[in-house]
C-alpha cells in the first residue's frame, strides 16, 4: 500500500515538475497601429488617408519636441513608403519639421463637419490645460473641439457630468468666455 502511494506521488512531482509556468511581464499596453490611428484627431487621419491610401502602418509616433504634437507613420514597406510627419493640424511636415503641405481651415472643418474635433489634453496649448484643470480639477473631460471665429480660436470642452461641470470655452491663451 505505501508503494502505491509512493509511485503515485513520484508520477505527481514528475508531472508538476514539467509544467513550468513562465510569467509573461508588459511594461506597456498592448496596441496596435489600427488602435492607435483611431485614437488620433480627425486630421491627421484624413491627412494619412490622402497620403498613403490603403498602405499598411508598421507603426505611429507621437513627438512634442516642436511645441505642438507630431506624429510620425511608419509603413510596412518603408522603402516604397517613407516615414510620414503629420501636425496635430492635418498639415504634411518634412523631416526637419517644417509645413510641406498645409492644413487650410477649410480641410479642417470638412474633416469634422465643423470646427476641429477629437482633440486630447495633450493637444492644447499649455495656458488651456492650465485654465481647464483649474476650472474643474475633479472633471473628466468628455470631448475637445477645437473653434475659431474672427482669426480667433477657442477651445470648446465638455465633460461626463454636465450637471456638474456644464461646457467650458476657453480662447487659446487661456481666458475663460462667460
Amino acid at each position: 500500500m505505501k508503494m502505491h502511494y509512493l509511485f503515485v506521488a513520484a508520477i505527481a512531482g514528475t508531472l508538476c515538475g514539467c509544467v513550468t509556468e513562465h510569467p509573461i511581464s508588459y511594461t506597456e499596453p498592448l496596441t496596435s497601429p489600427g488602435g492607435m490611428f483611431s485614437k488620433l484627431p480627425p486630421a491627421v487621419q484624413n491627412t494619412v488617408r490622402a497620403e498613403a491610401g490603403t498602405v499598411e502602418i508598421a507603426d505611429i509616433t507621437r513627438s512634442d519636441a516642436t511645441g505642438s504634437p507630431v506624429y510620425t507613420f511608419y509603413f510596412k514597406n518603408a522603402e516604397l513608403f517613407p516615414p510620414l510627419h503629420v501636425a496635430s493640424d492635418g498639415s504634411v511636415l518634412r523631416p526637419d519639421m517644417t509645413v510641406a503641405v498645409g492644413a487650410t481651415a477649410e480641410t479642417l472643418e470638412a474633416s469634422t463637419g465643423s470646427g476641429v474635433s477629437g482633440l486630447r489634453m495633450g493637444d492644447l496649448p499649455p495656458n488651456v490645460v492650465v485654465t481647464i484643470r483649474h476650472s474643474a480639477p475633479t472633471a473628466v473631460v468628455a470631448t475637445i473641439s477645437r473653434l475659431t471665429s474672427e482669426g480667433q480660436t477657442f477651445y470648446e470642452i465638455t465633460f461626463e457630468d454636465p450637471a456638474s461641470h456644464p461646457v467650458l470655452i476657453v480662447r487659446d491663451d487661456g481666458h475663460v468666455l462667460q
